[in-house]
């Protein structure tokens, strides 16, 4: 019996880390280098959104002082060689689990991470605390709805990359009742089992 509740907690725990890690990740390698990012991701969860500043739509690209390529600017034509730039990363189902890279940051501080929820309530104001990559991970929170991202008040700008998600699942169907007579059934199955196992002394 002891045996037997050790493997329940342990599948449980396992299942509960599992439910921890985001579901989808999106590298920016989906779609041809340069293609202005509008509704391409709402399929997997996410569109990209004008900023307030520098309103045109990000851009896919390469960023030689980023880890992995291609990334995501802020600005789109013509600025090929800006990255200084602000967009919004707008949740179609609201997400919980956000974590993305940014970068490259000359400057700690110089970045804006708004954190909003579905009712564009703000729930969390954040910045890059580093130099060079900056790695945000948005966890435990209320769900997310959207993000706001500005580089502009960096020297050279910065990007994103590997946005990991999940999207919060609808709320599960109740199962159906047992029918009366399949519950006797299962419950004698249950009775029956356990009385074999103790006469086996293995419970």
């Amino acid at each position: 019996m002891k045996k037997l509740i050790m493997i329940w907690a342990i599948l449980i725990s396992v299942a509960e880390l599992a439910s921890a890690a985001p579901t989808t990740l999106i590298t920016f390698d989906e779609f041809p280098l340069g293609t202005i990012i509008d509704t391409e991701y709402t399929p997997l969860g996410v569109a990209f959104l004008p900023g307030n500043v520098t309103p045109r739509q990000p851009q896919i690209s390469m960023d030689g002082s980023m880890p992995t390529q291609p990334i995501l600017r802020p600005t789109g034509e013509p600025d090929f060689d800006i990255f200084q730039g602000d967009f919004w990363i707008q949740f179609t189902t609201p997400a919980v689990e956000v974590e993305f890279i940014s970068g490259h940051w000359d400057y700690p501080g110089t970045g804006v991470i708004d954190v909003y929820d579905p009712a564009n309530n703000l729930i969390a104001s954040l910045t890059n605390t580093t130099i060079g990559i900056n790695v945000t991970i948005l966890t435990g929170m209320e769900p997310i709805g959207r993000i706001y991202f500005n580089s502009v008040n960096d020297t050279a700008g910065a990007d994103i990359d590997n946005l990991a998600f999940s999207p919060i699942s609808p709320s599960p169907i109740p199962p159906s009742p047992i029918p009366a007579p399949g519950a006797i059934v299962l419950g004698g199955i249950g009775v029956g089992l356990i009385g074999w196992l103790r006469r086996r002394r293995t419970l």
